[in-house]
């Protein structure tokens, strides 16, 4: 199984005010974002989105929500080898794009996110 870098992912009550830091720091600019049930933006580098900012007004201050890898085999398959671990994880879907996004907690508190499609063959 390969594994690529996907994206960071930071969860905060200002989403505007962490664009704007991506975008004069690393000339980050928002971009299109599937029609997830929660506030959000996603920033790109030219056709890449590589931060994902979660709108959380309840939050304080920004944090690192979870580091996200893909790959090119199986939903199932990674399924399969998360569950092999023994580690605590969730499941869910993009919506819109058929991507199934595992999420793993790793020891210490870390999470990480494994983006996969279902039925590659």
């Amino acid at each position: 199984m390969t594994w690529h870098f996907d994206h960071l992912a930071f969860s905060t009550p200002d989403g505007q005010a962490v664009q704007d830091a991506f975008d004069k720091l690393l000339g980050l600019k928002p971009g299109r974002r599937p029609p997830f049930p929660f506030p959000g933006r996603w920033l790109y580098q030219d056709a890449q989105a590589v931060v994902h900012v979660i709108e959380q007004p309840s939050r304080e201050e920004t944090a690192l929500s979870h580091i996200a890898f893909r790959t090119d085999d199986d939903a199932a398959l990674v399924l399969k080898r998360v569950q092999a671990s023994g580690l605590p994880y969730q499941v869910a879907q993009v919506p819109e794009d058929g991507i199934w996004q595992i999420f793993v907690q790793m020891p210490g508190g870390l999470v990480i996110e494994l983006d996969a499609k279902a039925g590659v063959a």
